[in-house]
């Protein structure tokens, strides 16, 4: 018998720490303030939906303002060899109308509070795994001082990870398990969702990412869940990012809605994980109409839960899932 398919969504919480070396306030800051506004929205249609979801949070984003921050800082710094990527130069330069744009912590709060809702880790400063000049030291302390701010703010411990930018390398499982993190987000099995730094990204790639949101080029990306060793991290892989509407692209949105929804489909007749993710500030503007996208997205999972039994589980939720999936296959091996 096969078994039920799961769905898994982890969204990247990052405010401006995200963008903040490419995107200017100006260019970018509406879909950051919007996205503060999406969040209550987006919690309400997990709990209409009863949809469990890992939140990957910056640390840094969890204080009252700088000041703050500046008293928490992890003692061994992130430092990158293109010093835009360094993420606590601009601190002292703050100014209050900043504030909402590094720092949410009453929707920490928000978010821990509602049922189902994990609170992941997007490291503490939006750590860079794959650029160059960081060290696995830097990582560690990075991982260390988030531990530390999710126990001192919200009494929690994170269990799941997501490397920002997809900057993912086995080198730090080890370092990621030993700060008591047993779940991550890795990469589809593409040449084009390959993890890079930011030299080595190109517009190819971005294209093919593109089209295949909209066009099944790359396949459906419905995963078997790994069963691993006591102690080590499992790969709750993604499937899809949920690109933001589009007024240019609307035309395209009935394909859209249809990739994933097959998507679904095809993972909860195999008996298949499907991973979705996003940022919150995806949502920025055109909120209406993402959360209406949205909603279609979830209404296909209820048809799924109810017709083939598909459960929704955030990501350390599907890496319990797996463990006692292997424990099981064990015991029926030595039986």
């Amino acid at each position: 018998m096969t078994n039920p398919g799961v769905f898994t969504i982890s969204l990247d919480f990052e405010l401006y720490w995200g963008t903040r070396d490419h995107r200017s306030l100006d260019d970018y800051g509406a879909n950051i303030l919007g996205g503060r506004e999406a969040i209550p929205r987006i919690l309400a249609l997990f709990e209409e939906f009863e949809v469990h979801a890992t939140w990957a949070v910056v640390g840094s984003l969890c204080f009252q303002g700088p000041s703050e921050l500046a008293e928490n800082l992890p003692p061994v710094l992130p430092r990158y060899t293109d010093r835009r990527l360094e993420p606590f130069d601009a601190l002292s330069h703050l100014t209050e109308r900043e504030r909402a744009y590094y720092f949410a912590p009453e929707l920490v709060e928000l978010v821990h509070r509602t049922p189902h809702q994990e609170i992941g880790s997007h490291t503490f400063s939006h750590y860079y795994c794959l650029e160059r000049g960081q060290t696995a030291e830097m990582f560690r302390s990075d991982l260390e001082a988030m531990r530390k701010t999710t126990q001192q703010k919200l009494r929690t411990e994170p269990k799941s990870l997501v490397f920002p930018r997809n900057q993912f390398t086995s080198r730090y499982l080890e370092l990621c398990a030993s700060s008591g993190i047993q779940a991550y987000r890795g990469n589809q099995h593409s040449w084009v969702y390959e993890p890079r730094n930011g030299d080595d990204e190109s517009l190819a790639r971005r294209a093919v990412r593109l089209v295949d949101s909209y066009v099944n080029l790359t396949g459906h990306h419905g995963h078997e869940l790994p069963s691993l060793a006591a102690g080590s991290p499992i790969d709750v892989r993604a499937s899809r990012f949920l690109r933001p509407y589009s007024r240019r692209l609307r035309f395209l949105e009935p394909l859209r809605l249809a990739r994933i929804r097959a998507d679904l489909r095809h993972a909860a007749r195999k008996g298949l994980l499907y991973h979705l993710w996003w940022h919150p500030d995806n949502f920025g503007t055109r909120t209406d109409e993402n959360l209406a996208f949205l909603r279609r997205v979830l209404e296909c999972y209820r048809t799924l839960a109810s017709e083939r039994g598909m459960k929704s589980l955030n990501m350390s939720e599907a890496a319990d899932h797996a463990r006692a999936r292997g424990r099981a296959g064990s015991d029926r091996h030595a039986a």
